[in-house]
């Protein structure tokens, strides 16, 4: 009864129990690595196989549907932050990755990865209606089972970012331990991901803590009911300024 309480305050205050436990890993060495903003090397401790290593992605056309992932709120962003790391969460097929990786090409950040988080099998609005083109076929179901991340290999290969975009096919709480584990923090994180009110306060109380000091993390959908109460709550709990810019809403971390 005492734990259950103990819980329950501390989620009302925002703290994420699970980033507590101890979670054994082990590196070839026996050490864990860290890696900072460093995304050439986290690339290659997420994969020891390339995914784009012979993907035959021009058998899949590219295919660039999604939601306000042209907003110029992601070359602002940026140009003003110029991070080595990106942190997406929630990809869909890669579009807003991709504008920001052409941003990062245009502003000749060399040393600039994104890394994309999410499981590629849809958030709760993608299953709601069999019939809806944008959503429910875009999954691509074969044998009952969404093929989207492959959709999304085929968009980045077809831009020619294999070395700017790193996928991360997890549910976004395992990512954010993964790489608290690691160390990993970034200078701009854009979360995108589910529109449920717990939803989004979850992925915001772990990924604000991956949040480099002066970085920004901003997210979309404001006008979703369940995506505005997590941010409003969010913010306030911590006290932190909740600033808009285009479309986007950011909460920006202290230098």
């Amino acid at each position: 009864m005492l734990q259950d309480f103990l819980k329950k305050v501390a989620y009302h205050f925002g703290f994420s129990l699970r980033r507590m436990r101890g979670v054994k890993t082990r590196q070839s060495d026996g050490r864990q690595g860290r890696f900072g903003d460093d995304g050439a090397s986290l690339f290659q401790a997420i994969h020891a196989v390339d995914p784009y290593q012979g993907f035959p992605y021009e058998e899949i056309p590219f295919d660039g549907q999604g939601w306000g992932s042209d907003s110029p709120a992601f070359g602002e962003l940026v140009e003003k932050t110029k991070p080595r790391l990106i942190i997406e969460v929630g990809t869909w097929k890669g579009g807003s990755a991709l504008e920001m990786a052409a941003h990062a090409n245009r502003l000749h950040l060399s040393e600039t990865r994104i890394l994309c988080v999410d499981t590629w099998l849809g958030a709760l609005e993608m299953w709601g209606d069999q019939t809806d083109a944008e959503r429910f076929q875009s999954l691509r179901l074969k044998h009952g089972y969404p093929q989207l991340y492959y959709q999304f290999l085929a968009n980045v290969c077809h831009r020619g970012m294999q070395q700017r975009i790193i996928p991360f096919p997890l549910p976004s709480v395992t990512a954010a331990q993964w790489l608290s584990l690691r160390g990993v923090r970034a200078g701009l994180i854009y979360v995108d991901g589910s529109h449920e009110e717990e939803d989004v306060f979850s992925d915001l109380t772990d990924y604000w803590d991956l949040l480099a000091p002066g970085g920004i993390l901003f997210g979309d959908d404001y006008s979703w009911t369940g995506v505005k109460m997590a941010v409003n709550r969010f913010a306030a709990i911590h006290r932190i300024p909740l600033e808009h810019l285009h479309d986007k809403w950011l909460l920006k971390r202290r230098a």
